[in-house]
């Protein structure tokens, strides 16, 4: 059965607390101990928390709960376009202008002259500040870095790290989102 357009699971518009997960690709062993070749890959949890805590820092994103496993990971996020709507516009040009796509590492912080071009921007800068309380966008910039670095490091190249779309779910209310957090905690155990 195929899943709900993000745009049905997600209203960006007000703050929402949703289950995410994303699994690498052919679920192979590619951030645990991989059983067919004994290869080690668990430092790539630390590089999937510290990238997950950097991109914490500038987004308005709450990341409530995570766990990295062996082949795919959970966390639960809360959007807050509330916050968000706190920014000034020089907050909100800075925050953008730390992230790059393509690096693990945030840029350092950005010259008044790209600041105050970005502020004077209205347009553009509406769709940031939409854009800084987003779960897909928020996810983008998680899993593409990670899939170039990881891929780099095992040689490979392409898109085929992660297998398709992260997957989210909405929870409706504090049992759903107790339950949840209790089925992603447990996930390590097991």
């Amino acid at each position: 059965m195929p899943s709900l357009p993000r745009r049905e699971v997600i209203d960006e518009s007000v703050v929402g607390i949703y289950h995410i997960w994303s699994r690498v690709a052919l679920r192979e062993f590619l951030l645990g101990l991989d059983p067919k070749t004994g290869r080690s890959f668990r430092h790539r949890k630390k590089v999937i928390r510290k990238r997950n805590e950097a991109l914490v820092s500038i987004f308005a994103i709450e990341c409530l709960e995570h766990a990295v496993l062996d082949n795919h990971f959970h966390q639960i996020l809360r959007n807050r376009p509330d916050v968000v709507a706190q920014w000034s516009d020089r907050e909100v040009a800075e925050r953008w202008l730390r992230l790059k796509r393509s690096a693990l590492e945030l840029k350092p912080p950005p010259k008044e002259e790209r600041i105050a071009a970005l502020v004077a921007n209205r347009e553009e800068l509406a769709e940031i500040r939409r854009r800084l309380s987003s779960i897909s966008w928020f996810m983008a910039y998680l899993r593409e870095p990670l899939a170039r670095a990881f891929n780099l490091e095992g040689g490979t190249t392409g898109t085929s790290f992660w297998a398709g779309r992260f997957g989210c779910s909405r929870l409706e209310d504090e049992l759903a989102v107790l339950v949840c957090c209790l089925y992603v905690c447990m996930n390590l155990i097991r």
